[in-house]
């Protein structure tokens, strides 16, 4: 399955997402057929800092386009912070 990650809110939990990604793919000799797109942690932190959830689900809905278009059948935002909306 092609997995899509929103990653660049939370670099650190990128990684510890996709490291997981690659280690349970390999146990399981399953290709890893992954795409990661970026939010911009400033935009995310202003429309928190707003109250303005609306805002970040609709910058979250377009990259989920993305990573849809890209192939992707499963998507995850990969910070607790971009969980607000």
């Amino acid at each position: 399955m092609h997995i899509g990650l929103i990653g660049g809110i939370g670099p650190a939990a990128t990684d510890f997402y996709h490291r997981g990604l690659i280690e349970r793919h390999a146990a399981s000799n399953i290709a890893l057929d992954l795409t990661i797109a970026y939010a911009d942690v400033r935009a995310m932190s202003r429309n928190l800092n707003e109250k303005r959830p609306d805002r970040q689900a609709e910058i979250f809905a377009r990259l989920i386009g993305r990573l849809k278009a890209a192939g992707a059948a499963a998507a995850a935002v990969t910070s607790m912070g971009g969980h607000f909306c």
